[in-house]
């Protein structure tokens, strides 16, 4: 809508669908290993293996083998996959923005806008089919077994201290599919007789982001352009992964409050700013409009800038520890205890040693639990624990030589984080680690100042 000659609001809504669920990156997922339990296999007895002896490849024609029968028992004491109707969805992404555009004199343009963005069924594992009811950690997971020292859980199912609970194997061949892995933590599963259950197919993922954009542009005119660009944008998401295969699961999926928190790659404050300006001075310009000395050395001058000022991202808190099938653990928080990640400085200054702490958050806000198999309730990002902001600055001088009408020289130096900033590890967030809350190993996340010279002939 045209307010007037220099001033417009503009606005949009629509919907995509995006790659993923059944068809991911535009092939059938049930191709990649939904059809592996049912792969049939041959011997060839000379050999012992499953590949013919050497040299007898042409009088032993590889045969294909007939598919394994289904059976209740398929794929018993391995990981199997999982599919049902509710799963396979497409994810979609719902797209909204309004802006307001303006003209201002000296060939300035501004702009203002609301952004927002968000996606359904995105490829997770918030909800594992074979995820351990956390009543059974509440139960059994503080449980000692005299034997071991360990929680009861970890124990053989057939131990005394599991006899003692009365507690029998879920079905009569469990000891011997799992050996020692014949567990009560895997005894009491949903599903015992798997080692896992994975479903490539689930899309519980969701994000949501919404922005603040505002961008000033000055279109080239006088020697002069530039772009200043600035964004204040939330970002929430319950999963980290755009393939369902390497997300990680919701550590309790009977809760999961836990996880829909700042996204990782949550950058609530982000400032780019470019351009270039070329000096009034030399031939064609309103100052020694020349191409004797003074035009040639004092003229023909440009400068450019691409400067880069980015917010940290939020990471969360960990411990070690098992809890059956996840894989991982946190510990808890402690609302007393303040959170907070505001000044990376502290880390620079205790690794050029001018600081004797390397403290980066209190510790004290977090209290690992008592047993791997007690779940914590830290959420799995904060906000207030970011790691170090990213700052850029990219230069670059330019000089023209007006050799004649035909030839013109031009030399230019480029100077890459111009000046020399160093984005540090975060920090140890490791909650069983004795160096949790402290500086890490002073890695650099970015490249040192690099500089490069060209000189190009144009005729």
């Amino acid at each position: 809508y045209e307010i007037n000659n220099k001033t417009v609001v503009q606005g949009g809504f629509s919907v995509a669908f995006l790659n993923g669920g059944a068809y991911e990156y535009g092939t059938s997922k049930t191709a990649v290993n939904y059809g592996n339990l049912l792969t049939g296999s041959f011997t060839r007895l000379s050999t012992g293996g499953n590949t013919p002896g050497f040299g007898s490849w042409d009088a032993n024609v590889l045969p294909n083998p007939p598919a394994t029968p289904f059976s209740a028992g398929l794929g018993v004491g391995n990981q199997i996959n999982a599919f049902s109707k509710n799963d396979g969805f497409a994810p979609y992404s719902q797209q909204w923005n309004i802006n307001v555009q303006r003209q201002l004199p000296y060939d300035l343009f501004l702009t203002a806008a609301w952004v927002g963005n968000r996606e359904i069924h995105l490829p997770s594992q918030l909800n594992k089919p074979g995820q351990l009811d956390p009543k059974y950690l509440q139960q059994y997971g503080s449980v000692i077994d005299p034997a071991t020292g360990n929680s009861v859980l970890a124990s053989k199912i057939t131990s005394p201290a599991v006899v003692a609970l009365g507690i029998a194997p879920p079905y009569p061949t469990f000891v011997n599919d799992f050996g020692d892995g014949a567990t009560l933590v895997q005894a009491l599963g949903p599903y015992p007789q798997y080692s896992s259950v994975f479903n490539n197919f689930e899309g519980s993922g969701t994000t949501y982001y919404e922005g603040l954009q505002f961008q000033a542009e000055k279109r080239f005119t006088k020697g002069l352009s530039f772009l200043v660009a600035y964004t204040l944008s939330r970002t929430m998401d319950n999963t980290s992964s755009g393939f369902s295969s390497f997300a990680n699961g919701a550590l309790n999926k009977y809760n999961q409050k836990a996880e829909y928190v700042v996204s990782g790659s949550d950058e609530p404050n982000n400032l780019k700013i470019s351009g270039t300006y070329e000096l009034p001075i030399g031939p064609g310009k309103p100052y020694m409009n020349n191409k004797r000395l003074t035009g040639q050395v004092l003229g023909g001058w440009q400068v450019g800038w691409i400067l880069g000022y980015e917010s940290g991202t939020p990471f969360g808190v960990g411990e070690n520890g098992q809890p059956f099938p996840n894989g991982f653990n946190r510990p808890n928080r402690v609302p007393s205890v303040k959170l907070s990640t505001a000044s990376y400085k502290r880390e620079k200054d205790y690794f050029l040693g001018k600081a004797t702490s390397a403290v980066i958050f209190d510790k004290n806000a977090f209290q690992t639990t008592s047993s791997p198999y007690i779940l914590g309730n830290s959420q799995r990002n904060y906000s207030e624990l970011r790691n170090p902001p990213a700052y850029n600055e990219n230069l670059n001088v330019r000089k023209k030589f007006f050799f004649s009408e035909r030839f013109l020289g031009i030399l230019q130096v480029d100077y890459f984080n111009a000046l020399n900033r160093t984005i540090f590890n975060g920090p140890d967030n490791n909650a069983s680690s004795g160096t949790f809350g402290l500086a890490q190993n002073p890695g650099q996340n970015n490249s040192n100042r690099q500089g490069q010279v060209s000189f190009r002939l144009e005729f």
